[in-house]
């Protein structure tokens, strides 16, 4: 049976710190026909305005004539007040490469005032309803794109996952003891229990991608929650799947591990391939930067050696230059020295003849006087 209609909700967590020009969210099927949001949070014209558009998830591996009738609507959903949502339902012709959308769907002074209720707790819930016509039996193999069914999924089960609130929402009456679980929570397990039933019918080597096995997982954990819509042996079945799945896929996966191997796809090697060399350029591009910073600090170095060895040599020379003086100094010390003996030898010699001349005038001075 065909999904011709198709909700698909976004929620985006930690709005205000998105610093992206443009985030694209996961793919969605209608009609398998991959579709998706994108989303510009500052704006794509500079004029302060949320954009917001649908495309074509796929559209570079159309054909140019390839397109399909949509009706569609955009919302952004008030969580406070949901008659406040903003809500745009233009109906188009999608074309390869082409999206449509708001490029003016709020204002963004608006979008994040808290008291408004687009943002709560830092969370943008998105949502987008898509009707796309059912293709014509002349020329179905062009109006609709070729997708795996378990991605298909996959993706249906990502988009319900995300519109899942964290928490239910209490009753605001204060004496209300206990907490209610909106109805659009019941609706959506509803929903995951048609994906639980679609998961289920694909083989185990489908569900082992990484991927699937997330998806399967997230479905039980929420069916767990409400495993009042199964009968009692299915819920225990659920039970007992959440608990063993993740082992049973591992099993499988060990089993499979060789034929797997032997049968990568050439893009998978070819990506591998691409991604090593862009890790290679980038760690050249790192070992350069070091370069660079390394022969900065050499030629900083340099002109530091440079200067220590120019004070070095002033030092020595002034070294030398006082050894010279203190040379100087010491010669003219030796001599003064040798000049001050000479003259207390003079000093002596006089002195002692001094002596004698006054002895023999007092003895003159004595014999005249008769005195002997």
């Amino acid at each position: 049976m065909d999904n011709l209609l198709s909700k698909f909700t976004w929620r985006i967590e930690n709005f205000s710190q998105l610093e992206a020009e443009k985030l694209e969210s996961l793919p969605f099927v209608v009609n398998e026909n991959k579709l998706m949001l994108r989303l510009y949070p500052k704006g794509r014209d500079a004029d302060q305005h949320l954009s917001l558009f649908l495309c074509v998830a796929n559209s570079y591996s159309l054909p140019a004539e390839w397109s399909i009738p949509t009706k569609y609507s955009l919302s952004i959903i008030n969580q406070i007040d949901p008659s406040k949502t903003i809500k745009r339902e233009p109906e188009k012709t999608f074309h390869s490469g082409v999206g449509w959308g708001s490029s003016r769907f709020i204002e963004l002074g608006k979008l994040h005032d808290k008291r408004e209720g687009y943002l709560v707790e830092d969370t943008c819930l998105i949502e987008a309803e898509v009707y796309v016509s059912p293709p014509s039996k002349d020329n179905d193999s062009d109006s609709s794109v070729d997708v795996d069914p378990i991605q298909c999924v996959y993706i249906e089960a990502q988009s319900f996952l995300e519109s899942l609130p964290e928490s239910p929402i209490c009753n605001s009456t204060p004496n209300a003891p206990t907490c209610e679980m909106p109805l659009f929570i019941k609706r959506d397990a509803t929903f995951a229990r048609q994906i639980l039933y679609k998961l289920m019918s694909h083989r185990l080597d489908d569900l082992a991608d990484p991927e699937h096995e997330s998806a399967m997982m997230s479905s039980l954990s929420t069916l767990t929650d409400h495993l009042h819509l199964f009968r009692d042996a299915q819920a225990q079945e659920i039970v007992k799947l959440k608990a063993t799945f993740p082992q049973t896929m591992q099993e499988w996966r060990e089993s499979f591990q060789v034929k797997k191997n032997t049968s990568v796809h050439p893009w998978s090697t070819f990506e591998k391939a691409k991604c090593f060399l862009q890790e290679l350029v980038k760690a050249e591009d790192e070992i350069k930067i070091e370069l660079e910073d390394l022969s900065k600090k050499e030629t900083e170095l340099e002109a530091q050696l440079e200067v220590i060895q120019s004070k070095s040599q002033l030092l020595k020379e002034e070294r030398e230059e006082i050894s010279k003086q203190m040379k100087i100094f010491w010669s003219l010390a030796l001599d003064k020295v040798s000049k001050i003996g000479l003259k207390n030898v003079k000093v002596d010699s006089a002195n002692q003849l001094l002596e004698q001349r006054l002895k023999l005038k007092w003895v003159a001075m004595r014999h005249l006087f008769g005195i002997g």
